[in-house]
């Protein structure tokens, strides 16, 4: 971690404000794990994992691979990101990677250079091979009973047929 004249302040509040950074320039290089939320106004470097919301504010630059919630980019993101919430690019945002997200938001005037993925389509893919199978077995079954009805009737139309000849045999007599 760099830092360039500036006042750090640190608290131990949960669902507050644990670290502050005042200044006029900051650079953070690591892993971060956040419980809850972040506010980027600085340039960040890594790897970031948020159980909240990563905001990354107009003067935030990030640059990482990041796993979060919920994401709002008023400044500029490049990386792969993934969240299970939304991912919103403000206004004046810029994002440069690949997003893994069911719900994007590029508002007017933002910038995305990239690719975007649904993180559901995992999941849709694996139900739907479960339901394939299940779809198999069950048309399997259906098979088996119409062949099974089908035999039943052909076995009594045979014995019809075969009873209608003897009265018939019967009869000319």
């Amino acid at each position: 971690m760099s830092l360039d004249n500036m006042e750090v302040e640190s608290y131990q509040n949960e669902g507050r404000t644990l670290l502050k950074i005042v200044g006029d320039k900051a650079v953070l290089d690591g892993k971060f794990k956040i419980s809850h939320a972040i506010d980027v106004d600085c340039e960040l470097k890594g790897k970031l994992i948020v159980d909240g919301k990563l905001t990354i504010l107009q003067n935030g630059q990030v640059n990482a691979d990041v796993k979060t919630t919920d994401a709002e980019i008023i400044g500029k993101y490049e990386g792969n990101m993934e969240a299970s919430g939304y991912v919103e690019i403000k206004e004046t945002g810029v994002v440069i990677g690949n997003l893994k997200t069911d719900s994007l938001i590029i508002n007017q005037g933002a910038i995305f250079s990239g690719n975007v993925s649904r993180i559901s389509e995992v999941v849709l893919t694996q139900k739907e091979k479960v339901n394939s199978v299940t779809a198999e077995e069950e048309s399997k079954e259906a098979q088996k009973e119409v062949t099974e009805e089908f035999s039943q009737k052909y076995d009594e139309s045979e014995l019809n047929n075969y009873d209608n000849e003897t009265e018939e045999d019967s009869l000319n007599l």
